[in-house]
């Protein structure tokens, strides 16, 4: 029997060369895509003419272009040195074999199946795509196959400050946004020419303004530093550790609003000083109450300062906070000082020669006092009449006439053993042997250029009640001008 296989021949021929023109067409790029966006989108990404791992152009240089909108900056925390912020991310590029006939919008699984440029962000600390009900993740497909990718991100970063100048300090914090696996000569970030970064109107900090944002675009240079024990089969390969990658950064400039400080540290911490001051109005040898006023005063201030610094972090360097603290803390324990050195003075017993009645000679004089001598010839010992020849007049001015060096002996005349002596015998055995000190010292006589230890005492402090203010003055004069002015 004559089978006839002419058509079968001719059905194989018909289907080999559409198969072929359906390739010839895929490779052109020229694809009749129908159905929905998603439908289109399978179409255009699959695996038999597409492939998501390699780049869109592997003969070119990929660019990238990012857009950033800041919607808000928060906990800005200067222990910790981090800050926190929400932005939306925009990157752009342009994947020829995307090309179609219409704008593609999808989200989701679907934005798995084609090519994405792995950009991270250098110092970051921990971040998450934000969303309720699902990730605010958002790309879109150009006809042109531009492919725009966006995503509402909450970031926390790392924001490396200098507080020399704290609480008066301004502060650059950084994003920064580099390529992992592509370097500069396989894939460039770049910022986009119209507005690479923006901000929310309605933007607002606690305790920051926002200055200005500066943007940047350098490159990041690695390398590998090779070692004697390293594998032979690992010299050639080195990844991220070598190479130059492109790298964005923008910086956010700071300025920390210093009203709180004001009212809540430096104004507290002036009364505290000023209220220390009172102890100058009260008597120098009232020991209880300036006692009690010039420690309560430092405690107090102590206490506040601690409570300002527990915010920051342990630095080497000293704050321009701790530059006042150290002032108001010298000028608090001065007080302190000047009352004991001032009761010191008020206790002494002798009398302060001067050559002049003037500042110079009283502190001289106060620092360094001229001893008095007395030159008296006073023998060891001196033996007294009986007691009984004396009457009570006498004896008391014999006493008071004894200088502090002189010994008052009173020989006993005779000693008899008989414990139950006669009357007679009674009235013979009336001396006996006692040290006598001087008890009372007569007054110095007061002249022209004397002053008692009372009047020194209270002329020191009433110029401590000009010194110090005038000193405080002074001190806050220099602060300021070098705090706000000159640093």
């Amino acid at each position: 029997m004559k089978i006839e296989t002419r058509p079968f021949v001719s059905t194989a021929v018909f289907i080999m060369l559409f198969a072929i023109g359906t390739a010839e067409s895929r490779d052109g790029r020229d694809l009749n895509l129908t159905g929905s966006e998603a439908e289109i989108l399978v179409q255009l990404t699959d695996p038999r003419h597409y492939n998501k791992l390699s780049r869109p152009n592997p003969n070119e240089i990929t660019t990238v272009y990012v857009h950033i909108h800041v919607y808000s900056l928060g906990s800005i925390d200067a222990q910790n040195l981090r800050y926190t912020a929400q932005i939306l991310l925009r990157y752009r590029w342009k994947d020829s074999r995307l090309k179609q006939d219409d704008v593609l919008q999808y989200e989701g699984e679907l934005a798995t199946r084609i090519w994405f440029p792995h950009i991270y962000i250098v110092n970051e600390q921990e971040s998450k795509v934000m969303g309720i009900s699902g990730k605010d993740i958002i790309n879109s497909i150009q006809p042109d196959g531009t492919v725009v990718h966006l995503s509402r991100m909450k970031v926390t970063l790392q924001c490396v400050m200098n507080l020399q100048k704290f609480p008066f300090d301004s502060q650059k914090c950084p994003l920064i946004m580099e390529s992992w696996n592509y370097n500069a000569s396989q894939l460039v970030l770049m910022w986009e020419d119209d507005s690479p970064v923006t901000v929310d109107s309605h933007l607002q900090l606690p305790e920051y303004s926002l200055e200005g944002v500066i943007i940047n675009s350098t490159t990041a240079k690695y390398w590998w530093q090779k070692t004697s024990n390293m594998n032979q089969h690992l010299n050639g390969f080195y990844g991220k550790a070598a190479g130059n990658f492109s790298t964005l950064s923008v910086h956010f400039a700071l300025q920390r609003q210093y009203g709180f400080y004001i009212m809540d540290y430096y104004v507290p911490s002036i009364l505290i000083v000023v209220v220390s001051w009172v102890t100058f109005w009260l008597d120098a040898n009232s020991t209880p109450g300036r006692t009690v006023l010039g420690t309560s005063t430092l405690l107090t201030f102590i206490t506040l300062s601690r409570n300002i610094g527990s915010s920051l972090p342990k630095v080497s360097y000293i704050k321009s906070s701790e530059i006042w603290f150290i002032g108001c803390t010298g000028f608090i324990f001065s007080s302190l000082t000047e009352f004991a050195f001032v009761n010191i003075i008020w206790r002494r017993k002798k009398n302060v020669d001067l050559k002049k009645v003037t500042s110079k000679h009283i502190l001289q004089s106060t620092l360094t006092p001229q001893l008095y001598h007395k030159h008296i010839n006073l023998s060891h010992s001196k033996s007294f009449p009986s007691m009984s020849s004396m009457n009570d007049s006498q004896l008391s001015s014999s006493l008071e006439n004894k200088d502090s060096h002189s010994q008052l002996t009173l020989r006993l005349d005779s000693i008899n053993p008989d414990p139950f002596p006669s009357r007679a015998l009674r009235d013979e055995l009336v001396t006996v042997t006692l040290p006598v000190p001087n008890i009372q010292v007569p007054p110095e006589a007061k002249s022209l250029f004397t002053m008692t230890p009372q009047e020194i005492a209270n002329w020191i402090d009433r110029r401590s009640r000009l010194v110090f203010p005038i000193a405080f003055v002074i001190f806050n004069c220099l602060y300021w001008v070098w705090t706000l002015v000159l640093y």
